[in-house]
């Protein structure tokens, strides 16, 4: 583990110790059991703008759970808007250190390991986007969280040492909790570490809770628009 790793897990663990353990299981609590709209069967469904191919990694929001349909999820919505060749591979109930070995698709890695996926695909964008699913092993201990996030961003740029590397960092409906705060922390100094760019969407918040679905846990046509405009934003 690097230094600048290693101090950085101290800060986090600090946090946690500080009281967010107790805020973070409420708020894991709160959310439904994966369910099918949490899992894609066919996760590649490349758009044709014909454009730069832009390989999504992420969760069942990259996937597209929760929209009316798959040109209205928020990766689709920027992709267009770029023009943009989308190449998505999210998969539902994952995150950078979780994986979802019956999930039905080809693949069902973790951000982590489709990371090496993507980097065989060779192209010159990637996003990754998500971490809701990895919150409750970063509330009991984030080690394991840390260094998948830092490992995910570095399989990146070894393997796509041109490509543009894009991290989105998770949402929060309503009052966002510290510990969502120092997760995407992590993500935004991983992605900082190779030469990356990071996109918030708690800083402002993005997601209001009228957005969600009745799961409580997906977003709406309403909400992927959101994610979308806070995205495009950003990367101007």
């Amino acid at each position: 583990m690097s230094r600048g790793r290693a101090a950085l897990l101290i800060l986090v663990v600090i946090v946690v110790v500080a009281g967010v353990v107790v805020v973070g299981l409420r708020y894991d609590a709160t959310r439904t059991e994966p369910g099918s709209s949490d899992v894609s069967a066919a996760p590649f469904v490349p758009s044709s703008n014909g454009g730069p191919t832009a390989v999504f990694i992420g969760d069942s929001y990259v996937s597209g759970a929760g929209a009316s349909d798959l040109g209205h999820r928020w990766t689709s919505i920027v992709a267009a808007d770029k023009l943009w060749t989308e190449l998505n591979i999210g998969i539902g109930s994952t995150g950078y250190a979780l994986a979802a070995p019956d999930c039905g698709a080809e693949r069902c890695g973790g951000f982590q390991e489709m990371a090496g996926y993507a980097v065989t695909l060779k192209p010159p964008i990637v996003v990754v986007a998500g971490g809701t699913n990895d919150f409750t092993e970063f509330v009991r201990d984030p080690t394991e969280t840390v260094n998948a996030i830092y490992d995910t961003m570095g399989t990146l740029r070894t393997g796509l040492p041109t490509a543009r590397i894009i991290a989105v960092g998770p949402s929060s409906a309503g009052e966002v909790p510290p510990f969502v705060t120092a997760y995407e922390g992590v993500v935004r100094d991983a992605v900082n570490a190779v030469g990356g760019e990071f996109v918030s969407l708690t800083d402002p918040d993005v997601i209001d809770e009228d957005m969600l679905d009745p799961d409580g846990v997906h977003v709406d046509d309403r909400g992927h628009a959101a994610i979308a405009d806070a995205v495009e934003q950003a990367l101007k």
